[in-house]
């Protein structure tokens, strides 16, 4: 376990871009983007009684939305570290959004909602000491008000979770402590520790900024000093035995060259959560995608099979 722990967090790291590099993950114009196809992205902000403030978020209305009165399922997709609600938009990695317009028009899946809400640096939870409930915010602000200002279907069988990196630990862990409110949730390369405390590491692995960065952010949501209990109660290792979860759909993947899965890292967590659930009687999909990415380049690769897992989940 030693050694397991060592490796995890050289895994782990979650290089930190310098400000510059970051910035290309950000969209800096909030212009709305308009598809040739016809579907339309648009960036806008939303009050959040769980924040106390206006937050961010884009919307992405399929080729019909516009010229139609139907109402549509809804997808919520929580972006990773050093990225926000406009970052799934940028051509950094294949041109997402052209993609999914793509694969609906040729019918490949069905027409949907996507609403990328900005989730920080949170883990998508509700931080330990209260200063900022994130969950409250995926759960109860964001579709209450998509469902009251956008046509979409405001019913648990056509609202799902799904998310990259951060987010699709978020996705994940929200998914299976609420599957009264998502039928189906899909995480590419989700963060999965496989020790039971992320911040028990071995003495040479916490020297560096590394370290020092996300030991900072896991105490400012997880609680200073670090309360396990708490990690637990939104660990989706530890969630694989919640009530409720025979009537959720739930896939993840991951790639075999992902950049925190050197020797025993993310990987390593997934196949514990794999073991977990299927030990606890819940059917799932998990896939091993060899030899590719992290992040946004695996969502480029896989979007169909996550939209398309969904789209068989909800109705429409």
């Amino acid at each position: 376990m030693f050694k397991t722990a060592l490796l995890l967090f050289a895994a782990m790291s979650f290089t930190s871009p310098a400000t510059a590099q970051r910035d290309q993950w950000l969209r800096a114009s909030r212009e709305p983007i308009d598809l040739p196809s016809g579907s339309r992205i648009e960036f806008r902000v939303m009050p959040s009684a769980a924040l106390g403030r206006d937050v961010g978020y884009s919307i992405f209305f399929p080729p019909s939305y516009a010229g139609s009165q139907d109402r549509y399922p809804v997808v919520y997709f929580l972006h990773g570290l050093f990225n926000d609600h406009t970052s799934w938009s940028m051509d950094h990695s294949g041109d997402i959004p052209a993609r999914v317009e793509k694969l609906m028009v040729e019918g490949t899946i069905p027409e949907m909602v996507l609403v990328f809400p900005d989730g920080g640096k949170s883990f998508y939870t509700n931080y330990l000491d209260k200063s900022a409930d994130y969950e409250d915010f995926i759960v109860e602000d964001v579709p209450a008000h998509i469902e009251s200002q956008f046509r979409v279907i405001a019913e648990r069988e056509s609202r799902a979770l799904a998310g990259t990196s951060m987010g699709g630990y978020g996705a994940l862990k929200i998914a299976m402590r609420f599957p009264d409110r998502y039928v189906a949730v899909a995480a590419h390369s989700p963060i999965v520790f496989p020790i039971k405390n992320p911040l028990d590491v071995p003495p040479e692995a916490r020297t560096g900024r590394y370290y020092e960065y996300l030991s900072g952010i896991f105490r400012t949501v997880y609680g200073d000093p670090f309360d396990q209990a708490y990690f637990d109660a939104h660990n989706p290792i530890e969630l694989a035995g919640a009530e409720g979860l025979s009537s959720l759909s739930i896939y993840f993947d991951y790639g075999t060259a992902d950049r925190y899965n050197r020797s025993v890292g993310l990987g390593m967590g997934l196949q514990k959560l794999d073991k977990s659930l299927t030990a606890h009687g819940v059917e799932h999909t998990f896939v091993t995608h060899e030899g590719e990415p992290h992040g946004w380049e695996l969502v480029y690769s896989h979007i169909e099979d996550s939209l398309g897992f969904l789209s068989a989940a909800m109705e429409n």
